[in-house]
Parts: C-alpha cells; structure tokens; sequence
C-alpha cells in the first residue's frame, strides 16, 4: 500500500459486501487516542510523500534597472519539509479534518532572463527558496459505495504561506534579487496549488485504489467465509469514528442468507484503548448455522475410535449393567454412535460469561459382524452446554479472535426406542463422556482456529483485552502500525 494513503485508509480498517442487516454483527470504534495516534504515523508519511513535488515553471515579465526583461523559473523542486504542529480530529456528520500549521520547506530552482530590447542580453543562475509561516487544511469524507467498500474524497484544501524568501546566485543574481519579491508572488501562489493537488490526489485516487483492493469478504477455512461489509457510512462524533458491518458468515459452496437478525449494540462509552472491536453472537451464530448445513458437526464413532482408557466402550457388553435390554437383545455386538446436529448450535454472552448450546440427537446402533450392517437400536436426544473462553492473538500476520470450549453438562432424553423403555438417567455418564470425548474437541477444532479480524497490512494490536456484553464480545487494544 502506497504510504500517501496511510492516514486515510487507517480510518476503515475493516471492510466487506452486502447490506441487508439493520443492525450490525461486527462493529469497530477508534476513539481520538487512535485518531491521535493514525496523526502521529501519518504525518512523517505526509511530510516524506511532500518534500518531493515538482513546481511547475513559472515566466513573467518585469520592469527592471536596465528595461523590461522576460524572466523564468523551473526546474523546481520542495525539500526538506517539515510539519511541527498537527492536529487530527472527527467532525459530526462531515467526516475528518486535518490541520497542521508552522509548517516550513525549502526549494530549489533554476532562472533565466532576457532583455526584451536590443541588445538583448541574457543570463542564467540558481536559486533557494525559504517557506515558513506555512498552515495547511483538508476535509475528507469516508463514505461506502453499493457493494460495502469505503470510499474517500477531499471536499476541501487550503494551503496559506505567510512567509517565501528567494535568493539567487551565479549570472546577474544581483537584479534578480531586486524584483524577487514580485516573482515570490508567483511562486507562492503555485506552491499552494500544488501542495493541494498532490494531497488531494493521494487521498481521492491512491486511497480509494488501496480501499477497493482490501477484501470485504475474508475466508476462514475451506467451508466459510465471513463477509465484513459496510452497512452504512462511517458515523462520526467528537470522540470516536464507528464503523457499522454486516458481520456474517456463510457457506462458500452455497451461500445462503443467515435466518437471524442481529440485536442492537448499545452506545459507544469506551474510551481508553485506540480502538474497540465489537464482535456479537449474530457472528458466531452464523457460524453455527454455516457449519450445520455443511454438516461438519455430523459425524460417526465406531468402536475403535474410542480410547481403551475410558471405562465405557462401545460394544453392548459394556453397556451391559446401564441398559439391560439393549445387551438381552443383542450380546456382545460392537456398537457406533451417529451424531447428528438438529438445529444449530448457539452462543448465549451476558457481561459475565459466554454459554455455547449445541441441540443433537445420538443415533445408537448395534453392528451385525457378519453382514456389517447398522442397526438402530435408540436415539437419544441431547443439549450440549459448554463454557467458552475467548482470546485474541496474532497469528501469521493477523490478528485472530478464538475461542476454546469446555464441557460443562449435557442434558438427554430418549426420543425413540426399539427395545422398550428405560431410564436415561443410567446414560447421564456415557453422554458426559462422549461430549468430552468427541462432540467438544470437534467443535474446538473449529473454534480455536478463530476468525480473523481484517486490517491494514501493517497494523497489529497492541495489550488486546477481552470483555463481555450482553450479546457481544468486546476487544478493547491500542494499534501499531509498521510498514
């Protein structure tokens, strides 16, 4: 990314694509500490990006000592441009104002003259150019286009110059010097214009190219995707600059648009760290409705999949004491275990913890060693209740929100039966252990693979903390920005 932009695109640090929730399923916030900071990293790049903007030649005419001559100025060129005082801030409704004044530079440049009567003497020498006393201000917007992408655009640059000294050397310097407040008039006037337009360009050309080449659509894993559009434009205030997303995730093979609708965030009150990430249950919910059409969470334990270690196996012997009638009907048979997700899994975050709920059924089977064949025996309905810990680290490059699960209880009934009724109760054991077994480190293989947070290359979070809120999760860090 072109370093011009940088000031700008720090300002969307997330992106993505469609626009059909209300309320966002993913939220960021960088308050005027991280304002403050983006100012202190953008304005070295801003001084080094200005110091090298060519003037344009710049001609006159001149009533001087020995007549009128033809004057020119070119070759010139801004060095060594310096921004002391600066100041970054969110303007409501309007977008972001940066102002920088005693701003000071220096150029460099070559002159000519040329008698306009007869003889028509003629020379040529170089100069310096002194700039100080020098205010610059610009308004940008960011907004969003059609599909999610932020967009910017100057609305407005001022460059004032108090003070430009000229000194010419080698040839007839001597009468240049005279008249050099005449051609400083000229040469101030095209500064300004070039300043501005060079500024202008960065923002409204390099920084919308930058935008649009981030992705708004980030892939986790080879089954989901999670789309990070812009449900509206950036909302500014004194305080803060918010961005609202889509904050989904959906099936790569065949995206479908998640059943649920996002709960309202309260008011941003957070102040303390440079930026807030929200991430809310309508995020992890998707997930959960993303990898229960895909299947992920169905899946069958055979005999040998189940560690000697556990009192339990999975052959009717084994079960011999628990459920009687099973082992009279079918002695000493291996079983399998078929677990199935009836509705996906949901994540429940109040300001103290985050509950993760998985409803399934486990159909029982016996296994005929001779034909192979499955045979039902029961189903045994169960509700799948787990702790979860959220973390958030980074992770190749990026930074990564995960999550890790344990098992907390599981509640069974027998949905069916074909031989005869009995007590789930015996089963309370044998659903524990499968849980912690099979169904949580599933689920962990997914969970603890995280989501990544999309950001400017570049940027990576700084003491990151996690908090919870009633339906979200909350990440609350500083930023640092390396090329």
């Amino acid at each position: 990314m072109d370093a011009r932009v940088l000031l700008t695109v720090l300002l969307t640090v997330c992106l993505a694509e469609d626009t059909l929730a209300v309320n966002p399923g993913f939220k960021t916030t960088i308050t005027s500490k991280g304002l403050d900071y983006i100012r202190q990293v953008g304005i070295p790049i801003l001084e080094q990006s200005l110091s090298s903007i060519t003037i344009p030649d710049i001609s006159g005419k001149a009533g001087t000592p020995i007549g009128s001559i033809s004057y020119s100025l070119s070759s010139i060129k801004l060095s060594g441009l310096t921004i002391p005082t600066s100041t970054l801030t969110s303007v409501p409704g309007k977008g972001i104002l940066v102002q920088a004044s005693s701003i000071s530079m220096t150029a460099n440049a070559n002159w000519h003259y040329r008698e306009n009567s007869w003889p028509h003497v003629s020379d040529s020498g170089s100069c310096d150019v002194s700039v100080s006393s020098v205010s610059l201000t610009m308004s940008v917007l960011v907004g969003a286009d059609s599909k999610g992408h932020a967009t910017l655009s100057t609305t407005g640059c001022s460059l004032s110059i108090e003070k430009l000294d000229i000194h010419f050397h080698g040839g007839a310097s001597w009468l240049y010097n005279l008249f050099a407040s005449s051609i400083a008039g000229g040469l101030k006037g095209s500064i300004q214009q070039q300043v501005c337009a060079a500024a202008t360009e960065a923002i409204n050309k390099q920084g919308n190219a930058a935008l649009e080449s981030l992705p708004i659509v980030v892939k986790v894993d080879k089954t989901s995707e999670i789309n990070f559009a812009l449900l509206t434009t950036p909302t500014f205030s004194t305080t803060y600059v918010e961005t609202d997303h889509k904050g989904e995730f959906f099936l790569i093979a065949k995206p479908v648009e998640c059943p649920y609708t996002p709960a309202p965030l309260p008011p941003v009150t957070e102040s303390g760290n440079m930026m807030y990430v929200w991430l809310t249950e309508y995020l992890a919910d998707s997930a959960g409705f993303v990898y229960q059409q895909a299947g992920i969470l169905n899946y069958n334990v055979t005999a040998d999949m189940v560690p000697k270690s556990l009192p339990l196996q999975l052959n009717t012997s084994s079960f011999r004491l628990i459920v009687p009638a099973l082992y009279n009907k079918y002695p000493n048979m291996a079983m399998m275990l078929g677990l199935v997700t009836v509705r996906p899994p949901n994540l429940t975050i109040n300001s103290t913890s985050a509950d993760f709920v998985l409803p399934g059924n486990v159909d029982v089977y016996v296994v005929n060693s001779t034909t192979k064949q499955n045979i039902p025996v029961f189903t045994l309905g169960i509700n799948v209740l787990a702790d979860v810990k959220v973390k958030v680290a980074p992770v190749g490059g990026k930074e990564i929100v995960s999550a890790n699960l344990t098992f907390l209880k599981a509640s069974i009934n027998l949905v069916k039966s074909d031989i005869g009724q009995f007590s789930v109760f015996v089963l309370q054991t044998a659903a524990n252990l499968l849980c912690t077994a099979f169904v949580i480190p599933t689920v962990n293989q997914y969970a603890n693979a995280g989501i990544p947070i999309p950001i400017v290359d570049g940027i990576s979070f700084v003491n990151p903390s996690i908090s919870f809120g009633q339906g979200y999760v909350l990440v609350s860090t500083d930023i640092n920005y390396k090329p």
